[in-house]
């Protein structure tokens, strides 16, 4: 699992970019990639762990976790 960090979530458009720790670019997310219980969201700032696949325009984030539960308010 790669680890990172939500710089954009659009809970209205239900998409949003996590920056890579690796190797600091940004990816694509889309809340059905959210694998936690109840409502699909990101904060921006939240530190989150996932997989990158090959998706229509590119590599993005799927299987994502919070990855410190503190932050699953």
């Amino acid at each position: 699992m790669r680890l990172g960090t939500v710089k954009q979530f659009d809970s209205d458009s239900s998409y949003g970019f996590i920056d890579d720790d690796q190797n600091h670019k940004s990816y694509f997310v889309f809340y059905t990639a959210i694998k936690e219980e109840g409502y699909k969201r990101l904060k921006v700032g939240q530190r989150v762990s996932y997989q990158l696949a090959q998706g229509k325009n590119g590599l993005q984030c799927v299987n994502v976790y919070l990855a410190d539960s503190k932050e699953r308010d």
